[in-house]
């Protein structure tokens, strides 16, 4: 018999009222999410969103007393399995891969555009509770690779291969994007994480998504 899907508990914080409202609303409607807890501002936040009550803090970076960063990381220090999904406006890239590389689960970025689409913040809130990294999919695909780096030898079906993992796409998602199969993909994977020079183990792909962010550059971003 198989084991119905859990759950997925998220925390929403956002200090626009208009904007919390229209997000909680479309998390409410959607099967297999709860919405467990939400916010306005920091303080707030750190009282509703208990430990171990969560599963992802969909977190705003302007709050009305503070920031979804420092927010972020008082969260984590109190329950280091909560993955952060982090929304701005502004190009938050850089900050949130230095954020990622000291954190107890690497942090997710959205931009505000993007946030504004339903589809994709259902999406991106669903795949990063499946523990997957999300980068917002208008950065990923204006990246190139850092001449100088592992990431400029993968082949042109490799690095697209990784950019849509880095948009948080599972296996069978980015086959049906490429119009390859799952074996295909697993395949690309395998030979883009002994490019990235990446040890064997179940957080492959995390690791490849940090190193696309750190190797990789957006022109005009």
């Amino acid at each position: 018999m198989t084991a119905a899907p859990r759950t997925l508990r998220v925390a929403v914080v956002e200090d626009e009222a208009m904007v919390r409202g229209l997000v909680l609303a479309l998390l409410r409607g959607q099967p297999g999410i709860e919405v467990v807890a939400d916010a306005a501002g920091q303080r707030a936040a750190l009282d509703a969103i208990r430990p171990a009550e969560a599963d992802v803090a969909l977190l705003d970076i302007e709050l009305e007393d503070g920031n979804g960063i420092a927010l972020g990381r008082a969260l984590q220090e109190r329950d280091p399995a909560l993955r952060i999904l982090l929304v701005s406006s502004h190009n938050l890239l850089a900050l949130v891969r230095s954020i990622s590389a000291a954190a107890p689960t690497a942090w997710s970025y959205l931009s505000k555009r993007s946030s504004a689409q339903p589809g994709e913040l259902v999406r991106a809130v669903t795949a990063v509770g499946k523990g997957r990294v999300v980068i917002d999919p208008a950065l990923v695909s204006r990246s190139v690779p850092r001449s100088d780096t592992p990431l400029a030898l993968l082949s042109v079906a490799q690095f697209r291969v990784l950019q849509l993992v880095a948009e948080g796409r599972g296996n069978g998602r980015v086959a049906a994007e490429l119009g390859i199969t799952p074996k295909a993909v697993e395949a690309h994977l395998t030979s883009v994480y002994k490019r990235l020079d990446l040890p064997d183990g179940a957080n492959n792909r995390v690791a490849a998504v940090l190193e696309f962010l750190r190797q990789s550059v957006r022109p005009g971003a």
